[in-house]
């Protein structure tokens, strides 16, 4: 079996709890983070036994950590990336400064993921996200100065009372940051976030959808390529650490609360800060069995515009798709929801916004 090409790391620490995050996070406490790191590198120096083509650090807010933790972090990961790899930090607008900019770059950091989320002071108080857009431009600004210049932003959309107004103002805000990557997630209301514990719910399907075929629309027609339900790229700008977990692909990670893939188990990392401190990392492993591996390949690959190569599906599984699907393709098809097309099984625009109803009729 082959080594997994993508490692993916989690620093839960935030100088501020948004509303609407449900991910595994706490408040920045120097005394925590230091600790931290010390536990994390241990896990690394367990897990990561080989060098990767993608690393990613994730949040939380990476970041928010001081110059010397995150030279501290990036000391630790810097090895561990294939020449030619890519290796991407998250970032809120108004952690990036100058020296931690220049820090990444040093490190090898090649691409930096920046919180936009929205360009509205209002929509941006709702979640109680401390930047404005003028910080994110200057973020940007600071990103290219230092020489990164792969850079993703993403908005939320269909957020309380959004109306279509603001998210047109959002998406001109996107687009007038000129950056080469671009994503936009509609609103979840999760359970232990405190847009739920204030009452929010999500926009109802139809709203969801007009906005996401005008988001679609205008990130189309500025140049960026859908590829993936939520991403848009310019040509050669797609994640190639998403598309692992798009691909489903296995991955390494590390650090409280990460989820990896890896031998044909999935594991995810406890969420319990104290256990997690005292080396007690794992929390849940579950073995693949091919039932789920089938389940897992079709819920992340039919997420993507290019589909999958039926000679790659048949690769891994044994059997041609249409073999085992086809009758349920041919009906998909029929409703304009599934396309073959040189030799891949692909979504039509269409069926991408309603792929819950084609996952249901395939699993």
């Amino acid at each position: 079996m082959m080594a997994a090409k993508s490692l993916y790391i989690h620093i839960p620490f935030c100088r501020h709890i948004c509303g609407y995050c449900d991910f595994t996070k706490l408040l920045y406490r120097e005394e925590f983070s230091f600790a931290y790191l010390n536990e994390l590198e241990k896990e690394i120096v367990q897990k990561a036994t080989h060098k990767f083509e993608t690393i990613y650090v994730g949040g939380g807010t990476p970041t928010c950590l001081s110059e010397e933790e995150l030279e501290r972090l990036l000391k630790i990961l810097s090895p561990l990336l294939e020449e030619g790899g890519e290796f991407t930090v998250e970032c809120n607008p108004d952690s990036l400064t100058k020296k931690k900019a220049e820090i990444l770059y040093r490190a090898g950091v090649n691409r930096l993921s920046i919180g936009l989320e929205s360009g509205a002071k209002r929509l941006l108080e709702l979640m109680d996200r401390t930047h404005d857009f003028s910080m994110v431009q200057q973020a940007v600004n600071t990103a290219n100065a230092a020489g990164i210049h792969n850079i993703s932003v993403d908005i939320i959309y269909g957020l309380p009372e959004e109306s279509m107004e603001e998210l047109s103002r959002d998406i001109a805000a996107c687009l007038c940051l000129n950056v080469p990557h671009l994503s936009a997630y509609s609103l979840s209301v999760n359970p232990g976030s405190i847009f739920h514990n204030k009452g929010y719910r999500e926009a109802d399907d139809d709203i969801q959808a007009k906005m996401y075929q005008k988001i679609l629309k205008s990130f189309r027609a500025a140049g960026y390529e859908r590829y993936e339900v939520s991403n848009f790229a310019r040509p050669g700008f797609k994640s190639r650490h998403n598309l692992t977990y798009w691909h489903d692909e296995e991955y390494v990670a590390c650090g409280l609360g990460a989820s990896g893939y890896e031998e044909g188990f999935r594991y995810t990392n406890t969420k319990n800060l104290r256990a997690y401190l005292e080396g007690n990392h794992g929390d849940v492993i579950e073995a693949v069995s091919e039932e789920d591996d089938l389940t897992y390949y079709l819920l992340t690959n039919l997420r993507l515009a290019e589909g999958f190569g039926e000679s790659s599906f048949e690769a891994r599984f044994g059997f041609p798709f249409l073999s085992k699907y086809g009758e349920k393709f041919r009906q998909l098809e029929k409703d304009g929801l599934l396309k073959e097309e040189n030799g891949r099984i692909q979504p039509t625009d269409r069926g991408i916004l309603l792929l819950d109803r084609i996952l249901l009729a395939l699993i």
